[in-house]
């Protein structure tokens, strides 16, 4: 087979692998590498078997054609890798719950707080967190402040 058709074959083979990979194959991988192999080894034999002119106007043309077809299918590969749908608040998605209704609430602590533990308030089981001392199971406690999600606790009385 002649040197040109060789060439010509790698190329031909090296883009279709890189149009799977864009739309059949999900992510890049062994057939995008390969693809990119195939360009690769074409511009080298263009250069070694053809003449150096073909093989610079292969090189960059074949470079420019993958510049092309990456920027041309940009949103198609970008929709690959990406998700298509947010979790709002409209929809019922929230990153943590409101706790601010809880501030000034009394409540009693079920494990101890040093300075994280369990407390029950409108009997309710809540994750609270003291402001720095210890309070033993059992005690009565008051909810001092709100932060996202964190509810600040001191001893109540």
């Amino acid at each position: 087979m002649a040197a040109w058709m060789t060439v010509l074959l790698l190329l031909v083979l090296g883009f279709i692998l890189l149009l799977m990979e864009l739309f059949i194959i999900p992510g890049f991988g062994l057939v995008g590498i390969s693809g990119l192999i195939l360009l690769f080894v074409a511009s080298y034999l263009s250069f070694k078997t053809l003449n150096i002119l073909v093989g610079l106007v292969l090189s960059i043309g074949s470079f420019i054609l993958v510049i092309i077809l990456i920027r041309f299918f940009a949103d198609k590969l970008s929709n690959l890798v990406s998700l298509k749908e947010k979790e709002d608040a409209e929809r019922g998605f929230r990153t943590s719950t409101d706790y601010a209704n809880l501030s000034g609430k009394e409540g009693e602590s079920i494990t101890s707080l040093r300075p994280s533990g369990m407390a029950l308030i409108d009997g309710k089981k809540f994750s609270v967190v003291t402001e720095g001392m210890f309070i033993a199971k059992g005690i009565k406690i008051k909810v001092v402040r709100v932060e996202g999600g964190k509810i600040f606790v001191r001893k109540g009385g």
